[in-house]
């Protein structure tokens, strides 16, 4: 599965960059989005860019 940069911006402004797969970052977007956050996908992936913790609770 591909993975991508998933963005979180939370009301207030800061904002939080993480790499993860397609899929959790689609699922993630779709129960973080009702709360006010700002969800951005992108396939722009830096070696550099931390995973997303916990990622595993947003798996199938």
């Amino acid at each position: 599965m591909a993975e991508v940069r998933v963005r979180l911006r939370f009301p207030g402004g800061m904002a939080l960059d993480y790499r993860c797969d397609t899929a959790i970052a689609e699922r993630l977007a779709a129960r973080l989005r009702p709360h006010r956050i700002e969800v951005t996908i992108d396939s722009q992936v830096p070696e550099h860019l931390r995973p997303l913790p916990c990622a595993e609770l947003w798996a199938d």
